[in-house]
Parts: C-alpha cells; sequence; structure tokens
C-alpha cells in the first residue's frame, strides 16, 4: 500500500491500478474514498473485503453529467438536479444499487475521466467506521489489515465534515434519502 501525492505521474499510476482491477484511495470534496472501477467485479469484491461490508450498493463518482449519461439513463428531474449542483456534494440515486455523483474536486473528476467510467466511491474507513479527514490516518486504518488498497493518493486533510447528500428522484418528487452538504 503506497501513500502518494496527487501528480500527473501518480495519477497515471493510480489509472493502471484501477484498470488492472486494483483498489486506490482518493480524495473527494467531503472525504477520501476507498474505489475501483465500477464495472470491475475483482474491484468490487475487494472493496467489500478491505471494507469489511456485506451491502453491494455504492455511490459512484463520475467526471462530469455526460459520463453519467454514458451509463445510466437520466429522468429530467434527475438531470435538472445534476446540472444544478454539479459537480458538487449531491449524490443522485440513479438504480437499485447506485447512486451517483460529480465531485467538486478535481483530483477525483480527473482519475473517473482517465479511467473511462465512474468509480466506486465508498469512505475509507471499515464499516461501521469513523470516517478519516487525512491520508495518514486512512494508512494507519488499513496498514495492520489483511486486506489493503493498492494505492492511496494524500492530497491533504479534507476541510468538510458533512458527507453528500443523497436523494431519490421519484417523477418530479425529490426524497432526501440522506441529509449533507447541500440543503435542498
Amino acid at each position: 500500500m503506497n501513500l502518494v501525492k496527487p501528480s500527473e505521474h501518480n495519477l497515471k499510476k493510480c489509472v493502471e491500478v484501477l484498470n488492472r482491477g486494483g483498489v486506490v484511495i482518493y480524495p473527494t470534496e467531503t472525504a477520501y474514498a476507498l474505489g475501483g472501477k465500477f464495472s470491475n467485479k475483482k474491484a468490487v469484491a475487494r472493496i467489500m473485503k478491505i471494507k469489511k461490508r456485506r451491502d453491494p450498493k455504492f455511490t459512484l463518482v463520475a467526471s462530469s453529467l455526460f459520463q453519467v449519461e454514458k451509463v445510466f439513463k437520466l429522468s429530467t428531474a434527475q438531470r435538472s438536479l445534476a446540472k444544478k449542483y454539479w459537480p458538487g456534494p449531491l449524490s443522485i440515486i440513479v438504480s437499485s444499487k447506485y447512486a451517483v455523483r460529480v465531485p467538486n474536486n478535481k483530483v477525483a473528476r480527473s482519475l473517473a475521466r482517465r479511467a473511462g467510467e465512474p468509480l466506486l466511491a465508498t469512505s475509507a474507513n471499515l464499516a461501521g467506521g469513523r470516517t478519516p479527514v487525512t491520508a495518514k490516518e486512512i494508512y494507519k486504518i488499513f496498514f495492520r489489515q489483511k486486506n489493503q488498497p493498492d494505492l492511496i493518493l494524500d492530497a491533504g486533510k479534507i476541510k468538510t465534515k458533512k458527507p453528500s447528500t443523497v436523494v431519490m428522484v421519484e417523477g418530479d418528487e425529490v426524497k432526501i434519502i440522506r441529509p449533507g452538504e447541500i440543503i435542498l
């Protein structure tokens, strides 16, 4: 498990890890995320083991609304919310398994763009544990674990304490599933 700073070289290295089914920890504006390519079953299985998690539902991080719409069909109401709040900490439930967002963090968006698809984005902690705000805290959590991420991108301390707001859109009605940084 390597701890590296975001740089052109290290982002390329990160994408190489993602492309072979690896797992990385990367920053978003609300937390560090443990992630891999969402279409890679090996990455999904590893994340479940690393987090000691049973629930296969995930938030995804995408590079843009365009990237989201290459994978998911959004309703008019979902697209309207996305255009208003993305990039930003609003996660929109798009299926029984996924919520998706475009974070206001250049590193996260760059990784998703370079990977060519949305990335899994679950908080970089063990299931039920406190969400750490620095890469060094994350390293301490996973250092002694049997299952570890391959790489940690250390972008400094995450300043936001609140998670993304998660919403479900049914018709024109928006239901807040988890309150967070964005207040609707």
